[in-house]
């Protein structure tokens, strides 16, 4: 039996002795842990520590090796045991705990001690401070830690891992292969941004430009359907205002169309040109359109035109009378010739003209001739003229008839104009019509001319100067006259006839209802014995 029991008791006291040789690896394991922090921490740390943060350490360490070793005498037996081996730690002996583990299972006083000392870790884990005490201590004691960096097996995970001294702000970690999508993080950043800006077609219109004025001599309106909100302001009113003493006299307002909403007038006493006004009084106008309403004015004396209506207010502010739009037609618009006359242009048929050119409306073109020459004849056509607000002087709608190509009876858009030499109804840069009784543009008028030709002798003197005389829209502007010379670049004068050309200036003014009843007979002085006017028949 004693034997038995020698051995049941060998048996304890080896599992006595192994069990904390086993219970030390992991106490062990996290000491080489904090000895590698530690290290890392320290090269990590700047190199210029102040000595006092050394001295402070070391007077931690003395208070813990002081408190452990109190604490070690409280236990009993295990405090037998200690003090020979802190001895022998202080000697240098401590420096082996980084030997490998084998080594240390064969010093069991060692293992023994390292076993009550197991509990102490746990406490110090429960408080943060301790746990900072116990890492500051160890490497105080100078030993070698580099016999540490030569583990592998450590040095794998840390690669992929941040330390805990080189652990930045949160980030989300990241699996294997990874590294390279975060590398090109600027990548998507510049692939986004052209997703942040929106489509052009979702980009906001920017306002219209205002559009620039037009060329004058290429604005030129030739349908009513196309004119713009000035057209409706321009033309004439008639009507009767009170005078001075309660008298009502008959006045007449020309408004002409400038563009852009400026509008000139003049104000006739006594009515319209062939309605009334004797080409004395008037008064001249101008003035600005402001939405619906146009005021012309001369100082404070102003007319507001609104809609159809012309409401006239002298400087004192009161109201002298309302004129009406008027739209006034030639009494000869639309004549039908004669039984002795020939059809130059009807509509259907040009064959009158050379190299005659009819728009889509049944409408004769300028830019031709007749193909008969003429000497004395009556001539009818009508003419119509494009809406060229822009446009003045010259400019503004101009053709010209010139008969026998060398006399040119001016077609010109002079409405409201004073009518003067080289206006509709003049005989060019040589007599200004009796009276300007030009139409608005896109109003259709007419003319009618009688002619008779020079006479020349045989040896092609001339006998005997042209004469003319003229009706605009009925009214009588050239009575008769007796032409001194050729007019303006017409050809010169000469006994042989010549075609009456429709001149092209560059404006679209076109013609229709043209015909001519040839008169011919001895040289006339006066209009009453070779022509007979409408008036008279």
């Amino acid at each position: 039996m004693s034997l038995y029991r020698a051995l049941f008791s060998l048996l304890i006291i080896t599992s006595l002795l192994a069990g904390p040789a086993i219970g030390l690896e992991p106490s062990a394991n996290k000491d080489d842990e904090r000895i590698e922090k530690q290290e890392k921490e320290k090269k990590e740390s700047p190199k210029h520590d102040s000595k006092e943060q050394g001295k402070k350490k070391h007077d931690e360490h003395k208070k813990h090796e002081k408190d452990h070793k109190d604490g070690d005498k409280d236990k009993p037996e295990a405090s037998d045991k200690k003090k020979p081996e802190k001895k022998d730690d202080q000697s240098g002996d401590k420096s082996k705990k980084d030997a490998p583990k084998k080594e240390m299972k064969r010093e069991p006083k060692l293992e023994e001690s390292k076993k009550e000392e197991k509990p102490k870790p746990s406490k110090d884990d429960a408080k943060d401070q301790v746990e900072k005490k116990d890492s500051d201590d160890k490497p105080a004691k100078g030993a070698p830690k580099k016999e540490m960096k030569p583990e592998a097996k450590k040095e794998e995970p840390k690669k992929n891992e941040p330390t805990p001294a080189k652990r930045p702000a949160p980030e989300p970690k990241m699996e294997e292969g990874e590294g390279k999508k975060m590398e090109s993080k600027l990548e998507p950043k510049s692939e986004d941004k052209p997703e942040e800006i929106p489509p052009p077609k979702e980009a906001p219109k920017p306002e219209p430009k205002p559009q620039p004025k037009p060329n004058p001599q290429k604005f030129a309106v030739t349908d009513l359907s196309q004119v713009d909100e000035d057209f409706a302001y321009q033309g004439e009113y008639y009507g009767k205002l009170r005078l001075p003493g309660g008298i009502l006299e008959a006045t007449g307002i020309q408004v002409i169309a400038r563009g852009d909403g400026n509008f000139v007038g003049r104000q006739l006493r006594g009515g319209l040109p062939g309605n009334g006004w004797r080409n004395d009084q008037l008064i001249d106008l101008s003035g600005k359109r402001d939405g619906d309403q146009l005021v012309l004015s001369q100082g404070n004396y102003q007319v507001h035109i609104t809609g159809k209506k012309a409401t006239v207010i002298n400087s004192a502010g009161d109201i002298l009378g309302i004129l009406t739009k008027v739209s006034r037609r030639s009494e000869l618009l639309g004549l039908k010739p004669s039984s002795r006359a020939t059809i130059l242009f009807d509509g259907t048929s040009a064959d009158g003209f050379v190299d005659a050119k009819v728009n889509e409306k049944g409408e004769l073109q300028i830019g031709t001739t007749t193909k008969d020459p003429v000497q004395d004849f009556r001539l009818h056509l009508e003419f119509r003229l494009p809406y060229m607000p822009y446009a003045t002087g010259q400019a503004r709608s101009n053709s010209g008839l010139y008969i026998q190509e060398r006399y040119e009876v001016q077609i010109l858009d002079s409405f409201g104009l004073p009518g003067e030499f080289n206006e509709c109804g003049a005989l060019y840069r040589t007599k200004s019509p009796d009276v300007n009784m030009c139409f608005p543009p896109l109003t259709w008028q007419t003319y009618d001319v009688y002619f008779t030709a020079a006479r020349f002798d045989d040896e092609g003197k001339k006998i005997s100067p042209a004469r003319i005389t003229v009706q605009h829209n009925g009214i009588l502007v050239q009575d008769n006259y007796v032409i001194p010379n050729k007019t303006g670049a017409g050809k010169p004068e000469g006994a042989e006839p010549r075609p009456i050309k429709l001149q092209d200036h560059g404006n679209p003014v076109v013609f229709r209802n043209v015909w001519i009843e040839y008169l011919g007979g001895p040289v006339v002085n006066s209009q009453a014995e070779a022509i007979d006017t409408p008036e008279q028949n």
